[in-house]
């Protein structure tokens, strides 16, 4: 109860005892009559008499508590700013009493200066909670100035006053509304943050610690200078944390003080007493027998000597990221029943704190009930496919760490709403697993438009990427489509008319048989282009190419089963006639059939926006060595149609990528990539063949190019190579290499619309042959970019990237671009983007 309160409850006892003619000495007993209540209008009588505690009918002393008791309680009510109790007259033994109220006045609505902002202003109201009617008192009004000035300081106006003024409201009775005054002040930053009494740690270390408290600084883009309180106080925390990193378990802050130095800036001296520095002891395991005592001391890593820290210790003995815990090694085991217990049991004089390992290791628990929940559109036996947890295998924790990122990869469930609830039954030693999972749109439709080579060429793609075959002919299962059996369609249409169509088709089968995870997949094409002449007729010019491959793939056990292997044969037919400047002939056709093996480990959390793990590719690509047995020895008096009749070559290329978490909650990404690629000639005298070449350049949209099954490379800051102006050669290079450093931040994970920023910087180049081969010889580039994951139309993005050096005498663009560096100094080059890694090796 604050004084002000405290005042009024005594004046009115005061007046009220004064309205009596009484010996204040000698309290006399009197019946209560009827009581009459003044000044409340709005009010039920009844309930202000029950709130008072008065009844017609009982005995009364006056003077007496029970007058007092009733003032009081109506106080707390808080609904009135002045209460009177008195006699209104007595007659023989009965009193009859008169309640005298001042109901407080009620808000009607509130405004603010128009120096605050709607964005601001929209942000504060859920903050201050006001609302018409609401019953105003002097709390509220100093409340409400707090909350709107504690807003202005956690963004960053230390200096911020805000006044409420109460104005009467005379369109409703006894009615007010505040107009909020608020005077920003400058924006005040941290200036310097300073240390005392750290003789052991230095300061830069102790102000690294301090993850949201930092000094303002031209290179921090990822955290500002402004003063929180609750992230002070949490810091002071980290403080403390880092000096037990160092076995300084006793240290505290003495005091701190947070002060300005000028209108601007804000100084903070913190004063910590270290204390002394301690050790660890001996380390003693008890109940352990599953394990050897010197097994666990070597999982646990620490050592008799070692400085005490608590957090290491319990990250050892509870949670490790990497899974080099105590709890981990039996739990991965079987041992869900399992429970360790530190206990210190002594400290020595040189500060060598003993332990005691207590362990229960229990009984081994197996599976016994898979439960799935959440799964609305996917069907059961897609899920528990990639379940690692069977019924009857020993419970291990890694196991569901390892589910939960196969069915992130699946692509049809919200990986941030995955849950995992292991259900114990002690009385038989079983467990249950409840799996729930969110599902979210993997469909995705493409539909555009473009204008290329004086023409509008119209796109339509479809990707169902959980479709289902067996229920095709069952029709309730449209709905809109037969899906949930987590098979992949995919079907698109490109044309402009006669001059240029194309049409693809593929379908995936990941569990063909639906025993193992071996898929099964198919894909046609076919594409033409031309004069818009009818192919019969004679003055018709254009290209037909036709293909169909057949790929098997297998999920492998070694060396981990991480690992993936891929196989595919396929056929393309090229078919020319008298069209020039895209092949080595004008006029025939080619055959090229080829067999490709790939061998990938992937161990990427997430496929869309990868927060660790990593994924390293090696493929080969090769066709029958046909200059081994045709029999010609001399292929320069043949045509480069006949020379080339069966397409020769052999590809090989590696590739990786990692993700490292940079930041703790994980969100800032660290990616690095690399790619080497080459092509090579069974036959030196017949060459290297034209098609399945490299072509390096701008944004790689077109990824596997189908008119000769040129592979286009991305390399931002420089131009596309279709344009004429690429990095490499007009008709492809037969060796690449590529190198490229993102760093990423997400703007939002949601997954109807995943958003991130990043920076980059890469190099690449193509080398026409191996004697011109450099790995580092390389053309350099920087940028930004943003990308949107859209579950409809898929990963969309732009870039804006600085090409900065000059292309070899062999690029396609070799006078235009290095005319652009020699006046700049620079290319700059602003790139679209579709798909994850398009335009990658």
């Amino acid at each position: 109860m604050n004084l002000n309160k405290y005042i009024l409850i005594v004046a009115g006892i005061l007046i009220t005892l004064t309205s009596f003619s009484q010996d204040y000495l000698k309290p006399q007993e009197y019946e209560i009559g009827p009581i009459f209540i003044d000044g409340a209008d709005n009010f039920d009588p009844q309930a202000i008499k029950a709130i008072a505690g008065l009844r017609q009918g009982d005995k009364i002393m006056i003077p007496g508590e029970k007058i007092t008791q009733a003032i009081r309680n109506l106080w707390e009510e808080g609904l009135f700013s002045d209460v009177q109790i008195y006699a209104d007259k007595i007659i023989g033994d009965v009193v009859y009493l008169k309640i005298a109220l001042q109901p407080r006045p009620k808000l009607s609505f509130f405004t603010f200066s128009d120096n605050v902002s709607k964005k601001e202003a929209d942000k504060i109201r859920p903050e201050i909670d006001l609302f018409s009617g609401k019953t105003i008192s002097e709390n509220l009004v100093n409340t409400t100035a707090f909350k709107v000035r504690a807003f202005y300081i956690e963004k960053g106006f230390y200096n911020a006053t805000v006044n409420v003024v109460r104005k009467e409201d005379t369109l409703i009775a006894n009615s007010e509304y505040f107009f909020i005054d608020v005077n920003k002040g400058n924006k005040v930053r941290i200036r310097d943050i300073n240390f005392y009494g750290n003789e052991s740690i230095k300061a830069g270390k102790l102000r690294r610690a301090m993850k949201d408290t930092k000094t303002k600084a031209i290179w921090r883009l990822f955290k500002n200078s402004k003063y929180n309180r609750t992230a002070f106080k949490r810091d002071k925390n980290n403080v403390l944390n880092k000096y037990n990193e160092f076995g300084f378990r006793d240290a505290r802050i003495v005091r701190d003080s947070v002060y300005l130095i000028n209108n601007k800036n804000l100084g903070i001296d913190i004063v910590v007493e270290e204390g002394s520095k301690y050790y660890f002891g001996e380390i003693e395991w008890v109940g352990n027998t599953k394990f050897r005592s010197g097994y666990l001391d070597t999982i646990l890593g620490i050592k008799k000597g070692d400085p005490y820290n608590k957090a290491l210790l319990e990250q050892r003995l509870f949670m490790s990221e990497d899974g080099r815990d105590i709890t981990s090694l039996y739990m991965d085991r079987g041992y869900l029943f399992f429970n360790l217990t530190p206990v210190e049991i002594s400290i020595t004089e040189n500060n060598h704190i003993n332990y005691q390992m207590r362990i229960v290791e229990g009984k081994e628990a197996r599976v016994k009930n898979i439960i799935i929940r959440g799964n609305t559109k996917t069907n059961e036996h897609v899920i528990r496919r990639e379940i690692r947890t069977k019924p009857g295998d020993l419970f291990n924790r890694n196991d569901i760490i390892r589910t939960q990122r196969e069915l992130a990869q699946l692509g049809y469930f919200n990986p941030e709403a995955f849950q995992v609830n292991p259900i114990p039954n002690p009385q038989d030693g079983t467990v249950d697993i409840e799996y729930t999972v969110e599902e979210k749109s993997s469909d995705q439709i493409e539909l555009s438009g473009g204008y290329g080579a004086g023409r509008i060429i119209g796109t339509l793609g479809l990707s169902f990427n959980n479709f289902s075959t067996k229920n095709f002919f069952k029709k309730g299962a449209w709905q809109p489509l037969p899906s949930g059996d987590g098979q992949q369609l995919a079907i698109r249409a490109q044309t402009n008319g006669r001059f240029y169509q194309s049409y693809n088709l593929s379908f995936t089968e990941p569990w063909l048989g639906g025993k193992k995870p071996n898929s099964l997949s198919v894909w046609l094409n076919h594409s033409q282009f031309g004069n818009n002449f009818k192919r019969k007729d004679p003055d018709y010019q254009g290209v037909s190419i036709s293909g169909f491959g057949v790929g098997f793939g297998r999920r492998l056990k070694w060396p981990d089963d991480y690992f993936t292997s891929y196989h595919e044969l396929s056929y393309q037919y090229y078919d020319v006639k008298n069209y020039s400047n895209i092949f080595a002939f004008d006029d025939g056709y080619s055959n090229n059939i080829a067999y490709k093996f790939m061998l990938s480990r992937n161990s990427i959390d997430n496929p869309i926006y990868p927060k660790e793990g990593s994924k390293l590719t090696f493929s080969a690509k090769a066709t029958l060595p046909y200059s081994f047995f045709d029999g010609i020895d001399d292929y320069s008096s043949l045509t480069s149609q006949e020379r080339f009749k069966y397409t020769e070559y052999y590809k090989i290329k590696f590739t990786g990528e990692f993700y490292f978490p940079l930041s703790k909650d994980k969100k800032l990404v660290l990616m690095p990539r690399f790619g080497f690629g080459m092509m090579g000639a069974y036959s030196q005298a017949k060459g290297i063949s034209p098609f399945e070449r490299y072509y390096v350049g701008g944004s790689g949209l077109t990824g596997i190019n189908q008119l000769d099954g040129r592979e286009i490379i991305a390399l931002r800051g420089y131009n596309d190579p279709q344009n004429n102006q690429g990095v490499s050669s007009a008709l492809g290079d037969p060796i690449v290499a590529k190198y490229t450093m993102e760093l990423r931040y997400p703007i939002s994970l949601n997954p109807s619309a995943t958003f991130y920023v990043l920076g980059f910087v890469e190099a690449g180049n193509t080398y026409t042959s191996f004697n011109k081969f450099n790995p580092f010889r390389v053309k350099k580039s920087a940028g930004l970019g943003v990308r949107i994951f859209l579950p409809m139309f898929g990963m969309l993005g732009l870039d804006y990237g600085f090409g900065f050096d000059k292309l070899d005498p062999h690029s396609n663009g070799y006078s235009n671009h290095n005319t652009t560096i020699k006046q700049k100094g620079f290319n700059g080059v602003l790139h679209f983007t579709i798909g994850m890694n398009l335009g990658e090796l």
